[in-house]
Parts: C-alpha cells; sequence; structure tokens
C-alpha cells in the first residue's frame, strides 16, 4: 500500500509521485489481468488474511529429499533361492531336513571336509537319520574352534527353518529352542564333542528321490 503525505501532494512534485506510482499500480494491474488465470475464478474478493483450508481438505504432504531419492533408487529383486548340490555328507539314511542342513553346511563352510550321518549308535539320532557330525579340522586351535563355533552357531540361527533340535559342541548342549546346558564327561575328545559339531534335526520323513534342496 502507498502512502503519500498531505504536503507532498499538495506541490507538484507530490502530483507527479502520485501520477507515477498510479501508473505502476495500472501496469501491474494489467500484467495480473492478461496472466494466464484458473478455469474458475473467485467471485468473491480474496481475502486480506491468510487463507484457512476447509475442514474436509486433505493435508498438503511435501516429499522430502531423501524420500525423493528413496523413490528414484532402483527396486532390488527379489531373493532367488539356492539350489544345494550334494555336500560331502553321505546321505543314504537320512532324512530330507537333515539332508539339507547337511548340504547348507558343505556350501557355507568349505573348510569342512568330512560330515559323517547314518550309523549304529545306541541313541536314536543318528540310526534314524536324524543327526549329522561335522567334523572340525584342527578342532584343538583357535582358528578350528572358530569355525565350530559359526557352523553351530549358524545352525542354531536357522533352527526353525531347517527343523534343528539340538546342536552339541565342546560339552555344551544347545537346543534350537531354549536354555544351554552342559554334557557329561565322556572321558573323550569325540564323546564330549571337541572335535565335531552334533547337529539333530526332527527329520521330516525319508526322500522319496525326487526332492530339491534350497536355502
Amino acid at each position: 500500500m502507498l502512502f503519500v503525505g498531505k504536503d507532498r501532494l499538495a506541490n507538484g512534485r507530490g502530483r507527479w509521485l502520485a501520477l507515477a506510482a498510479s501508473v505502476v499500480l495500472s501496469a501491474g494491474l494489467i500484467y495480473a489481468q492478461t496472466a494466464e488465470r484458473p478455469a474458475h475464478t473467485p467471485a468473491d474478493p480474496a481475502p486480506a488474511g491468510p487463507v484457512a483450508k476447509p475442514p474436509d481438505a486433505p493435508p498438503v504432504y511435501t516429499p522430502t529429499e531423501a524420500e525423493l531419492m528413496a523413490a528414484s533408487a532402483p527396486v532390488a529383486a527379489a531373493a532367488v533361492p539356492f539350489e544345494l548340490p550334494s555336500g560331502v555328507a553321505p546321505e543314504e539314511g537320512l532324512q530330507v531336513n537333515t539332508i539339507r542342513v547337511a548340504r547348507a553346511l558343505s556350501v557355507l563352510f568349505p573348510e569342512v571336509t568330512t560330515i559323517g550321518g547314518y550309523r549304529q549308535d545306541p541313541l536314536r539320532w543318528h540310526p534314524n537319520g536324524l543327526a549329522i557330525d561335522v567334523m572340525i579340522p584342527n578342532h584343538g586351535s583357535e582358528k578350528g574352534i572358530e569355525l565350530g563355533n559359526q557352523v553351530a552357531g549358524f545352525a542354531l540361527a536357522n533352527a526353525k527353518r531347517w527343523g534343528v533340535i539340538h546342536v552339541i559342541w565342546r560339552q555344551g548342549f544347545y537346543p534350537g529352542v531354549g536354555a544351554p546346558s552342559w554334557t557329561a564327561d565322556y572321558g573323550n575328545e569325540t564323546a564330549n564333542h571337541f572335535d565335531h559339531v552334533h547337529i539333530a534335526t526332527n527329520g521330516g520323513g525319508y526322500p522319496t528321490g525326487d526332492e530339491k534342496y534350497f536355502i
């Protein structure tokens, strides 16, 4: 809004200023009239203050820069199941979940070159094809203990997915679900599971020959 004092309007200089102001205002009005208008021009003049949104109008959302960048990023492809090849464990006499665990560990831990499976035993795990023994090379070394920890930990981390019931490693008994405990001392490294990781599963039935195993 333009304010002009009475003393300025009383002389010629004030009149010229007022004329110049009116010319500028007229030019502005002409530009506004020639600019593109919306399809529906409101009949009432716009209020002087900020316009409040109608109660039922949805909120105006402006995406942040991070959201715009995320929206333009490439979409990740869906995970593709990997079919497991036969591993180092003899699979005769093993049930399907036990085979899956043995194959997965053969792929994930190529350092392991021997995995025992079916055998006669007083307990039911090996005779029923429910357990494997993952032999750890250099099992007494720091590197061997670390490898055994990784094998045991990986089996436990996937216990629900793979049907793992329990893991035994270095006299530690680790159920798939529940608190670990210690086994008795059976007198030698093999019986105390210091040279191998014993992994038992819920079986899942004996294979028919048409199975495919995935991870």
